[in-house]
């Protein structure tokens, strides 16, 4: 079931731009509540007080960067979806934020429509994947180094790429007939054999591994 009522927290330190995208988030039907910071500090701060639904995080910031914030937050918090803003879509960048855990990727000259699009996917389905993702994907072609699909049971290979068609839990779970609880122990399973945090990471290791094609 989709989350309504959706908490949302930002942090960028241009206020100009924050405030654009405060307006903007405000509009968005499922989100109820958004909350600004002007750096990574004040953004953990936020969360240690009260944890969101998800966070829209732009990296340069000072005080605490964006990228220390997503590191610290993917540690003790998990649960929080992030989706970042950048204007560095480099390959090796990319790959190293989906290593910290981060859901999804955004341009700052990113479309309205898109933002809601990447914020709803990330909390409903883990990972937003778009053009920014899958250049990244095609431009690291090759394996962690770890030998970890011949461990995965039949069952958690088909969870896997039922993952990486981007459907949401409830969807999988009705299309195996299983519980929406089984399917989590599931994905766990599957996230500690691949060594990935989110779904972002197994949709790279589906690539790596020849499971999948990107288009």
């Amino acid at each position: 079931m989709m989350r309504e009522n959706l908490t949302v927290y930002l942090a960028d330190d241009h206020t100009v731009v924050r405030k654009g995208m405060l307006r903007l988030l405000k509009t968005f039907q499922r989100v109820k509540e958004v909350k600004e910071a002007a750096n990574g500090k004040e953004l953990l701060a936020l969360i240690e007080a009260e944890p969101p639904d998800a966070i829209i995080l732009d990296l340069e910031m000072p005080v605490m960067s964006g990228m220390d914030a997503a590191r610290h937050i993917s540690l003790h918090h998990p649960d929080v979806k992030m989706l970042i803003l950048t204007m560095h879509t480099e390959a090796v960048f990319i790959h190293k934020l989906m290593d910290i855990g981060i859901h999804g990727f955004l341009s700052k000259s990113v479309e309205p429509a898109e933002v809601e699009r990447a914020l709803y996917s990330i909390v409903d389905k883990d990972f937003y994947k778009n053009e920014i993702v899958e250049e990244a994907m095609r431009k690291n072609v090759s394996g962690s180094g770890v030998e970890t699909t011949s461990r995965l049971s039949s069952r958690e290979l088909e969870i896997l790429l039922l993952n990486c068609q981007e459907l949401t839990p409830t969807e999988i779970s009705n299309r195996l007939q299983i519980s929406e609880k089984t399917f989590f122990n599931h994905r766990t399973n599957i996230l500690v054999k691949t060594r990935s945090r989110t779904n972002v990471g197994l949709l790279r290791f589906a690539v790596q591994r020849g499971y999948i094609e990107l288009s």
